[in-house]
């Protein structure tokens, strides 16, 4: 009888411990890749960025221990979001060469979550980004509204490496659609 329960005992903290998620750290690093026309035109620019999220955990990484099973980010989301953003304004051809008048762009995050839902062993995981744009020209601003939303299913947990890649692809996403957006080039033109 000893040798069941042991065994019984051992296989049920077999379980428990596999139910468990440690938290993770990820790094952030958007790619932008901006296509289209030039519309800077050698406008000076100038960007700031503004973290607006109401919590710096991204998520829960789920788990019977699900409130310390975290996922936060490693690095400083605001210097990672603006080496994106410069990257994308040179794209676009923003190199203060023109004597146009100087534009301003707020990039604002106000949302970066990671949600994880499992059902029969598959773990779905949602993620979802949205920025905006504030740009302003000698008082008149234009304001953009850039969201992207994804889900993923694994059958395992994603290591930190994978989430990072998931997580940078929506914030990228996001960027890319800001700057590319047809009205922020028309306002651009037309002040």
């Amino acid at each position: 009888m000893k040798p069941i329960l042991k065994t019984l005992g051992l296989s049920l903290s077999l379980f428990i411990s596999a139910c468990a998620v440690s938290p993770q750290s990820v790094v952030v690093q958007p790619l932008v890749n901006v296509s289209g026309a030039l519309y800077g035109q050698g406008r000076a620019l100038t960007i700031s960025v503004e973290d607006h999220r109401a919590n710096t955990a991204l998520g829960s990484l789920g788990g019977i221990y699900e409130a310390s099973s975290t996922i936060t980010l490693s690095n400083d989301i605001n210097a990672a979001l603006l080496v994106a953003a410069n990257a994308a304004s040179l794209q676009l051809g923003f190199d203060g060469s023109s004597s146009a008048t100087p534009a301003h762009v707020t990039l604002v995050l106000e949302q970066l979550t990671y949600d994880t839902q499992t059902s029969n062993l598959i773990h779905t995981i949602s993620l979802d980004a949205k920025i905006t744009l504030i740009t302003d020209i000698n008082g008149s601003n234009h304001i953009g509204h850039y969201r992207t939303q994804r889900s993923h299913k694994f059958p395992r947990l994603p290591d930190a490496q994978k989430n990072a890649e998931i997580i940078n692809e929506v914030l990228s996403t996001s960027l890319e659609r800001g700057f590319s957006d047809i009205s922020l080039a028309k306002f651009l033109a037309h002040n």
